[in-house]
């Protein structure tokens, strides 16, 4: 990995909105490696990539995945070529990337895994990939919102505890988070932190309805100066305990699988955006947890009747 100092690193070499945002397994897939940033994409677009997506990612069973995670091995999958080429992208696009402004830039690595640069800080949430370490010496802290591992590397867990580097989560141990929450805690802010230039709101929410999934997900409502982003993570029932307080999300990113009522969530929120995530978690089996195309196309049209501005955060791209 290139070696820089904390100020290369946040200076930059290229101006915010600079940069080309492609599709990362627009390439492994054959796709148009042209293929613009996901804010930018036309539906017709969105459209032909969901579809090669879900064709890349149909051959690739679990077992092909766990493999791969292993040993690094692509096997000559498209899909495990396209999630290389994906950690490669935003991993250099996260170094050069300037932010000037309180919008950061959003990156979408895998799953529910996302990457965000601010004027003064990079993060992540729930970032998961078998080079996830690579990000540790450039991260400032890391949010987990539960423990399922296709939303956490145990490894990457204990080496931002090494490096002395905050992991919020609602299960992880973590010294230096420990103390951040302890002073939030003794300024009477139970549920509420800040982290360099990132204010963070934390509530819990149910995974599933089954007993084993309630209050089981930690969602991050964050304050970037004006900006407001959202993650719930794996929230898979729209209830009471789904709401903001800090204003409308410019940026919700979401999960639109498991029991999840979209419409009911939507109204909830009303956010101003929404990317969603958990695609193609290749961990799960096709038809037995793995969010693909059918997903995309039933929560489609029940989140654009509330918000119109709805895209697929595929592997590699840049959100904002």
């Amino acid at each position: 990995m290139m070696n820089i100092s904390r100020r290369e690193f946040l200076e930059g070499g290229v101006a915010f909105g600079g940069l080309a945002a492609t599709s990362a397994l627009a390439e492994g897939a054959d796709c148009d490696p042209s293929a613009s940033a996901s804010a930018c994409r036309s539906e017709e677009r969105q459209n032909e990539l969901v579809a090669k997506w879900d064709e890349a990612t149909k051959a690739v069973a679990p077992k092909d995945y766990f493999a791969y995670f292993r040993d690094g091995d692509t096997r000559e999958f498209k899909a495990l070529k396209a999630l290389e080429l994906a950690f490669d992208k935003v991993l250099r696009e996260a170094r050069e990337t300037v932010v000037s402004g309180d919008v950061p830039a959003v990156w979408s690595v895998y799953n529910m895994g996302h990457v965000v640069k601010t004027r003064d800080s990079l993060f992540s949430i729930d970032l998961k990939h078998r080079r996830a370490n690579e990000f540790v010496p450039l991260l400032d802290f890391a949010l987990v919102t539960h423990a399922h591992k296709d939303h956490y590397n145990p490894g990457f867990a204990r080496a931002m505890e090494k490096a002395g580097k905050p992991l919020a989560s609602g299960f992880l141990k973590n010294s230096a988070f420990a103390e951040i929450k302890a002073k939030a805690e003794a300024e009477g802010h139970a549920d509420a932190f800040k982290i360099r230039d990132v204010a963070i709101r934390t509530f819990r929410v149910d995974h599933a309805k089954a007993e084993w999934g309630i209050d089981f997900t930690t969602a991050f409502e964050m304050a970037i100066g004006g900006f407001r982003l959202l993650h719930t993570g794996d929230c898979g029932v729209a209830n009471g305990k789904l709401c903001v307080k800090w204003g409308r999300p410019d940026l919700w990113l979401m999960f639109p699988m498991s029991s999840l009522d979209i419409a009911d969530a939507v109204r909830r929120i009303g956010p101003k955006r929404i990317a969603f995530g958990h695609i193609w978690e290749m961990g799960h089996a096709v038809g037995k947890g793995r969010a693909h195309k059918w997903h995309i196309d039933r929560a489609m049209p029940k989140a654009k009747a509330r918000c119109e501005d709805v895209s697929v955060a595929f592997w590699g791209d840049r959100i904002v």
